[in-house]
């Protein structure tokens, strides 16, 4: 398990717009998470809020492509949480400063990047 000092990261969240190139960049900030300007907490849920625009309604083909990579993000934060702490802990920490392996986001780019 791998932590960061959350000195350096905005609080708020990523509103970078619904699209292939803001799918690689957050991807990028995760794989490189020194110096970027969100968490992965943060990239997390910026992932599961494009990924739920598209519940409910067709997506273009260059978004389809795109969903299962941004759901797998979500759900592998929330499972490496469940699986790394304790219920109590679930409940009282903001996560902010945790890190997910970062090779990860370099297999998570490799699907997105031409």
């Amino acid at each position: 398990m791998s932590s960061v000092s959350s000195t350096s990261l905005s609080f708020s969240p990523v509103t970078l717009p619904f699209t292939r190139e803001a799918v690689i960049k957050v991807l990028e900030w995760g794989a490189h998470p020194v110096g970027a300007p969100h968490s992965h907490k943060q990239i997390a849920e910026w992932c599961d809020r494009f990924w739920c625009q598209y519940i409910e309604v067709d997506a273009p083909p260059e978004i389809e492509s795109l969903l299962p990579i941004l759901a797998d993000v979500e759900t592998q934060w929330d499972l490496y949480l469940i699986n790394t702490y304790q219920i109590e802990e679930l409940r009282s920490r903001s996560f902010e400063d945790e890190r997910l392996p970062i090779e990860w986001f370099e297999d998570w780019l490799s699907k997105v990047k031409p």
